[in-house]
């Protein structure tokens, strides 16, 4: 590269650093001058659950003493809000920022259940992360319940990921994330109910059989005997022939009529 090269490029360099120092000193010079006039909510995935409005977050991001409406739009830490956001454990992830329009945008992302957990202590769900946050009375997600013996070690309100040593709990989580992955089986089990680690029992949503799935250990291959069942015996006999599904026995299907 030659003198006059280095010069051409040189020269280029600092003409294009001038022009972002001034366009940025213009843009926060502007931005100077420019007032929140709206906020934008946007709950991406409300189509899929509803755990929290438009309302409930205007509520948490208010300002008594000095509103949001008004304010300068490089007063706003949108920062803070985000944070403020995510401390609400039905929220998977909050983005916040502002636009030259004078508009707060406020994107959110809610946690998808995979099941719900009722004891007796509580009720919680589990999302497809395997995060436990509680149930909501604002809105049910319409995931497969379980009911029965069940003893978290963690108290009632607790949020995070499953503790190692609620060993059930994490089958179960495995479980449900296997249901919502498969739609036949999303769409069929209604309820698990727990007598013991060992003894657990599924309740379909179609048909009145009451299905003996035992442990959870090696759940895919009883399902598999049970839809092998649903297929090739049922159209025969009909849907209400059987009250007892039993899947326990190595490859066999014990049916009761």
């Amino acid at each position: 590269m030659n003198t006059k090269q280095k010069i051409i490029i040189g020269t280029t360099v600092a003409l294009f650093v001038a022009y972002l120092v001034t366009t940025t000193g213009f843009v926060n010079k502007k931005r100077q001058h420019i007032y929140c006039r709206h906020i934008d909510i946007a709950i991406c995935d409300s189509a899929v659950n509803r755990f929290i409005g438009v309302k409930d977050i205007l509520q948490l991001i208010d300002r008594k003493n000095s509103p949001l409406i008004g304010t300068p739009v490089d007063h706003i830490n949108t920062r803070q809000i985000e944070d403020k956001l995510k401390t609400q454990s039905i929220l998977r992830n909050a983005k916040a920022s502002t636009s030259i329009d004078g508009v707060l945008h406020i994107r959110l992302y809610q946690r998808r259940p995979v099941i719900r957990v009722l004891t007796e202590q509580g009720s919680f769900y589990i999302d497809e992360t395997g995060y436990i946050f509680p149930f909501s009375y604002n809105y049910t997600s319409y995931v497969p319940i379980v009911t029965g013996n069940i003893a978290p070690s963690f108290k009632v309100g607790y949020t995070g990921d499953i503790p190692d040593k609620d060993n059930l709990i994490k089958q179960l989580y495995t479980f449900g994330l296997f249901l919502d992955k498969h739609d036949f089986w999303q769409s069929q089990v209604l309820h698990l109910h727990v007598h013991n680690a060992h003894d657990i029992e599924i309740i379909p949503r179609v048909g009145n059989q009451l299905i003996k799935l035992g442990s959870l250990d090696n759940y895919e291959y009883k399902l598999k005997k049970l839809y092998t069942f649903y297929r090739e015996a049922l159209p025969n006999e009909g849907w209400e022939c059987y009250s007892k599904v039993d899947l326990r026995y190595g490859n066999q299907v014990v049916a009761t009529k």
